[in-house]
């Protein structure tokens, strides 16, 4: 839909509120999509997915990263957290990418669309799942891409705030901070629900602003579902001379009522069936 370019475009305001609208327009269809191949797949971790709709919606349907699969100069996608990945799929749908038939067999034996990245996968530059995994492989994406002299692409990262319970985690954030990678951009997902429960109550985690700024890193908060303030964020990191880290604050189960602020991944088809009806009404 738009295509992807290294360098940082401002355009008009009358044309940002244009691409604006598709994109909110893409995320609500992706959504609906997510709610359908539930219907077929229970493999789909809704909440999680829910959560990191807006984030990737900016990140794809701005062009910064792509679906089609390209050689190591371009921009990198890396999501960590992988068992949200049907929320690319949906996005893929709702782009054009993918299609009815190919969401419906998620999951299924054959299809690329498994139930945590693989290679191959629309969208999917490396295979994640394992948390704490694709942190550091996105860490050694972005060194990567600075020693073969690829100044202008970069490497985003979704990691889950469950994520941040993983020591190599950590680990990962110091070796980035150790190379000062400031084509290195990690975006959390801050919903504060893992599986087990609150995030704070399965393993506390601090001040996170502190935690990460005795690194040196800039911390940026932002609307985790707000398109636009995505948006503005990205450009200002993109264009920073310091290394940032995005806390994206978001609700988990966001857009579907049943799962809102639960650490419930998955519901019963007469649920799903209920809220497609809702939405669709």
């Amino acid at each position: 839909m738009f295509k992807e370019d290294s360098r940082t475009v401002s355009p008009g305001r009358s044309v940002r509120m244009t691409i604006s609208k598709c994109l909110r327009t893409i995320s609500e269809k992706a959504r609906t999509y997510l709610l359908l191949i539930a219907l077929y797949n229970p493999g789909v971790h809704l909440g999680s997915a829910l959560s990191v709709i807006e984030i990737l919606t900016a990140l794809y349907g701005s062009g910064r990263v792509s679906f089609l699969r390209g050689d190591v100069d371009k921009n990198w996608l890396i999501l960590s957290k992988g068992h949200a990945v049907h929320a690319v799929y949906a996005i893929a749908a709702a782009m054009g990418y993918l299609s009815w038939s190919e969401l419906r067999n998620s999951g299924t034996i054959g299809s690329p669309l498994q139930n945590h990245p693989e290679l191959g996968t629309p969208g999917v530059d490396v295979a994640a799942g394992s948390l704490g995994q694709g942190v550091s492989m996105s860490v050694g994406i972005a060194l990567g891409l600075r020693m073969r002299g690829l100044h202008n692409r970069r490497v985003y990262v979704i990691i889950g705030d469950g994520e941040l319970d993983e020591g190599q985690t950590w680990e990962a954030f110091t070796t980035a901070a150790h190379y000062g990678l400031t084509n290195w951009i990690p975006i959390i997902d801050f919903n504060k629900i893992q599986l087990d429960g609150k995030v704070d109550d399965v393993k506390k985690k601090g001040d996170l602003r502190k935690r990460f700024e005795s690194l040196g890193y800039q911390v940026v908060e932002v609307d985790g579902h707000d398109i636009d303030s995505i948006l503005a964020v990205l450009e200002d990191v993109e264009t920073s001379e310091k290394m940032s880290v995005i806390i994206a604050h978001t609700v988990r189960g966001r857009g579907v009522p049943p799962l809102e602020n639960t650490n419930r991944q998955r519901m019963l088809r007469e649920e799903i069936l209920q809220v497609l009806k809702e939405r669709m009404s």
